[in-house]
């Protein structure tokens, strides 16, 4: 069983994403609503980048204080 979880850097602060997803897409999903619920109605994703390599740990940065990651966990 595979799943995805989400780490967060909202306005400079890290943020704590309690939640699982089954999909990649679903938590990018989840943190654009995240972001625009928090007044970011403009944000973009500058750069996805592979974390050390790893090709299912992406982090997808916006700017200097907003960026998440999305690791997929295997069971």
């Amino acid at each position: 069983m595979k799943f995805y979880t989400l780490n967060a850097v909202v306005k400079g602060e890290n943020v704590k994403i309690d939640k699982i997803f089954n999909t990649r897409n679903d938590a990018i999903d989840y943190m654009f609503k995240y972001y625009t619920k928090h007044y970011m109605y403009n944000l973009e994703v500058n750069e996805e980048v592979s974390v050390d390599g790893d090709k299912h740990n992406v982090e997808y940065i916006c700017d200097h204080n907003d960026r998440f990651r999305i690791n997929r966990v295997v069971l």
